[in-house]
Order: C-alpha cells, then sequence, then structure tokens
C-alpha cells in the first residue's frame, strides 16, 4: 500500500485523530485518492465523514477512534433504573 497522505496523527500540531492506524487515505494514479479502514477499500466520502466525526469527538474529549460511555442511565443500591 502506499504512503498515508490523510496525516491524521500530526505531531506538529500535537492531534492524533487516529492511534491506532485503521484509517488510511492514498494517492492513486487513475483515481486521485483511495481510502481504507483496517486495510480494506472505503468510500472516500465515508472516510470524510469518519475524520469529521473523530475531529467532533476529539473536541468533546472522548477520544478520537471511539465512542465514549453511555452515560444516560442511573441505578439504586438495588440494581434497578432511577433514571
Amino acid at each position: 500500500m502506499s504512503k498515508d497522505i490523510g496525516n491524521l496523527n500530526n505531531k506538529d500540531f500535537n492531534i492524533e485523530l487516529d492511534p491506532t492506524n485503521k484509517l488510511k487515505l492514498v494517492e492513486d494514479k487513475d483515481k486521485g485518492q483511495k481510502a481504507y479502514y483496517k486495510g480494506k477499500p472505503m468510500k472516500y466520502m465515508d472516510y470524510m465523514q469518519e475524520v469529521t466525526n473523530r475531529i467532533e469527538r476529539n473536541k468533546r474529549g472522548v477520544g478520537a477512534d471511539n465512542l465514549g460511555v453511555f452515560k444516560g442511565v442511573s441505578f439504586d443500591i438495588n440494581g434497578k433504573i432511577i433514571k
């Protein structure tokens, strides 16, 4: 596979949007650019949406490459939902 040109982990700007290196954007002489997730081809627009989602998650502080933890339920001491 060609060199990653996506630059999602930019040390100069202290940005890490793909710490596990699952996303890759490479130059393609016929199509311009090709996107990959875990080494498998993906649509360019899906790649762009995932990058956008990671930027938003990173801004909220939940981690760029994870979805965070669901916090919408609370339990009483007996394990019953109270919220």
